[in-house]
């Protein structure tokens, strides 16, 4: 069984211009989801799958596998499953494995454990998301409360699950037979929920969301470094 790794990346943006290629704390934001990528135990190979030339050069400089895509399959119009399914039509994956490059906060682990989720799993898709326990409506209907009765304690009540795509997983086979009879294929077969922290769920889609992904790194790195100086001193 071949699992591989696909890290879609447009060099169009029209909320938060070339996204991808713009510095996020240090190197170009696409290189986060290569770098944790690369330090899966799980991918057997990792692809950029991108219309740029300038998207696959930082591919290569990476030292992971570059799938040019048609022009047409990274418009503005594209949907996620005609791309996913002509990356899989043209490659050698029995499971796919999608990770977001507009997520930055995400790392190998999470790549693994959401793997591994699927792997455990009797799954043809698994989804990453956010979990909520909030009240919440849509379109003015109630979701996961009775407005008709007393108001429970936010613990008493079903989380929601937002979809995040931070990491996307598919049996190819079902995508495949799914998106050829009913033209869709991002929910296909059996799927399951794999949630994960807020943190790990922001997706760089507006320039405030640029700023506090580079915040949060920030901090990391000062946490890290305040916990070697405090080893060395001790």
């Amino acid at each position: 069984m071949k699992i591989i790794g696909e890290i879609p990346a447009r060099i169009g943006s029209k909320r938060v211009v070339k996204k991808n290629l713009r510095y996020l704390y240090g190197k170009p934001m696409i290189c986060y989801a290569i770098d944790a990528a690369k330090k899966s135990k799980l991918l057997d190979e990792i692809y950029v799958n991108s219309d740029s030339d300038i998207l696959g050069k930082i591919a290569k400089d990476n030292d992971v596998n570059f799938y040019k895509r048609s022009k047409d399959l990274c418009s503005d119009d594209a949907k996620q499953e005609e791309f996913n399914y002509d990356f899989i039509k043209n490659t050698s994956a029995d499971v796919l494995v999608m990770i977001n490059p507009v997520s930055p906060l995400l790392d190998f682990k999470d790549i693994d454990n959401v793997i591994q989720y699927y792997l455990d799993n009797d799954f043809d898709t698994v989804i990453t998301t956010e979990e909520i326990k909030q009240q919440a409506f849509c379109n003015g209907d109630p979701i996961n409360i009775n407005p008709m009765e007393l108001l429970q304690p936010t613990q008493d009540i079903s989380p929601i699950h937002l979809c995040s795509w931070t990491i996307t997983v598919w049996r190819a086979s079902k995508f495949i037979e799914t998106y050829e009879k009913e033209k869709y294929g991002a929910f296909s077969g059996k799927v399951g929920f794999y949630p994960m922290a807020r943190e790990k769920c922001l997706k760089i889609s507006y320039e405030e969301d640029f700023k506090l992904a580079e915040s949060i790194l920030a901090s990391r790195d000062a946490r890290i470094s305040a916990v070697k100086f405090y080893e060395m001193e001790n």
